[in-house]
């Protein structure tokens, strides 16, 4: 994780496609430094120098969580607070998809700043389902309190299929602004910055929701048990955290994503396979 800035704007690029326990560890450095620094203005990004994407989580780091829930709810708890930071640390703070793609916990991250800017052609999703996982960095609760109701369904959809979107066609609940890729880098500068930009931000509802979970679109048949599972535990995730104020839901959403991983569904999915293989030898 690198960052920088110009005395007015700090940029912090992350050069992994996956986000860890590293990674966490060093974007709050870089946000302690910007503070530091007294830089209240932030781009998070990819790496500029690679193709970049940003894929999600290295679920490597879940591997202790399949006997441990604890160690689950850690990873949620601990990775959700610094995404926070970037809503909470900063008076602007700017997500830019740079690159083919964000994923997962990258996405997470990048959804808890005030703006999303993406270029043409990337890709948003949320896989987790097809994992299967609970979606740990808030990905359960904080983008419905940033949507209107009509654009629920659109992102129940994204995480109860695992599928991806494209950018373009999320503008007004994920993406802010989506353009090539020097129009998305000026755009991104100008909002970060405080110039005009005719973008308007989307407020933070603080307090419970309604009408969630009741909002799920007809969906394709699970593509196995394990992913129906997953669907079942995301649901209920959506349904504690949506029910109660944004500072009760993180600790909430934590002990759910934790306390699914260390049961038989996630043990049986593409995480416990590879914890199997890995650990149990």
């Amino acid at each position: 994780v690198n960052a920088e800035h110009d005395d007015t704007v700090g940029v912090i690029s992350v050069s992994r496609e996956s986000y860890s326990w590293d990674v966490d560890a060093e974007l709050n450095r870089a946000i302690d430094w910007l503070q530091k620094e007294k830089i209240e203005r932030v781009i998070v990004t990819g790496d500029f120098h690679l193709a970049t994407q940003m894929v999600g989580a290295d679920t490597a780091d879940f591997y202790p969580a399949m006997t441990d829930v604890s160690a689950g709810e850690a990873v949620a708890a601990a990775w959700s607070r610094t995404a926070r930071r970037f809503h909470d640390d900063f008076k602007v703070s700017v997500g830019l998809v740079n690159g083919k793609r964000a994923l997962g916990g990258m996405l997470e991250l990048l959804m808890h700043c005030h703006y999303m800017v993406a270029v043409d052609g990337a890709d948003l999703g949320m896989p987790e389902v097809t994992l299967p996982v609970v979606p740990g960095m808030e990905g359960c609760h904080w983008p419905f309190r940033r949507m209107a109701r009509d654009r629920w369904p659109r992102f129940l959809a994204m995480l109860l299929e695992g599928r991806s979107e494209k950018a373009k066609d999320t503008v007004g609940w994920l993406a802010d602004f989506v353009g090539g890729f020097d129009e998305a880098l000026q755009i991104a500068y100008t909002v970060a910055s405080g110039g005009e930009h005719g973008l308007t931000q989307r407020a933070l509802e603080n307090g419970a929701l309604d009408g969630v979970v009741e909002a799920v679109p007809e969906l394709p048949p699970a593509a196995s048990p394990e992913m129906e599972a997953g669907r079942r535990a995301i649901l209920e995730a959506i349904r504690a955290a949506t029910s109660t104020t944004l500072g009760e839901a993180l600790d909430i959403q934590a002990r759910h994503s934790g306390g699914f991983m260390t049961g038989d569904a996630c043990r049986r999915g593409m995480i416990g396979t590879a914890w199997k293989k890995t650990v149990l030898v």
